[in-house]
Formats: structure tokens, C-alpha cells, sequence
């Protein structure tokens, strides 16, 4: 179950533990073993249940990183996918460095733009002498 409560889906439905299994082990293909009571021998719960969508756009959001399929969205197995145990998903953008790059975006475009208005002004300026000469 994840911490929401939800199943863990493998190939074969639900990955089931038995409350003596200890060491859970998943390897990067998702096969799922453990160490079953006292044993030293690993046993297979399951293999995950990894999947991917030709159009993910078409996947309906249903909240807490849950998502599900529109009519005429069909999961395919992703064989390519490799996962690793022990590791948290997270950004891969590091947000000091996109802050400063947005910051220097910003200061680039308000140099610009006050050079544009310093040019208009000129421009601006230019017509109204020319208009002020004595014919």
C-alpha cells in the first residue's frame, strides 16, 4: 500500500506482503523481493507494474499525484524504464540558479525597454524640432 492507502499494482495485481517479510528489495527491473521470517533466501512478492502513455496529455488529474485514464487512453508496459530503490523523485532544476537567471531576464528586459523609450523620445523629439523651423 502506498501511504495513501492505495495498492501497489504489479504484473499479476497487488503486490501482497506478509507481515513476516522483512528486507523488501526492489530491483531495477521492479522485480519485489523480500526475506521471508527467518529465511536467508529472497522470495518474490511481485514485479511493479510500470507503464507509460502515448498521450499523456489526455490523463485526467484526480489530486495527491493520482492521475487516470480518459476514454481511449490505454497504459502500455514501459520495458524501458529502470528504477532505484531508496531514492525520492524530486526537480531536477535547481531553483537558486533559475531564480538568478530569472532576475538577469528581467534586468535585460527593463534595459531594453528603457532603450526603446530613450529612442522613441529621441525620435519624439526630432519631429518637434523639425516642426518648430521657421519656413
Amino acid at each position: 500500500m502506498t501511504a495513501g492507502g492505495n495498492p501497489v499494482l504489479g504484473n499479476a495485481g497487488p503486490i501482497v506482503f506478509q507481515p513476516t517479510d522483512k528486507q523488501v528489495s526492489i530491483a531495477s527491473d521492479g522485480n519485489v523481493t523480500v526475506l521471508e521470517g527467518t529465511s536467508r533466501i529472497d522470495s518474490v512478492r511481485g514485479k511493479l507494474c510500470v507503464v507509460s502513455f502515448a498521450q499523456a496529455q489526455n490523463l485526467q488529474k484526480e489530486g495527491s499525484n493520482l492521475y487516470s485514464a480518459g476514454p481511449g487512453t490505454t497504459a502500455q508496459p514501459n520495458t524501458a524504464a529502470k528504477l532505484r530503490q531508496g531514492f525520492v523523485e524530486k526537480s531536477n532544476v535547481n531553483s537558486v540558479l533559475e531564480m538568478s537567471r530569472m532576475i538577469e531576464v528581467t534586468r535585460t528586459y527593463t534595459q531594453i525597454s528603457a532603450l526603446l523609450q530613450q529612442q522613441a523620445d529621441l525620435q519624439k523629439s526630432a519631429i518637434e524640432r523639425l516642426a518648430d523651423v521657421p519656413a
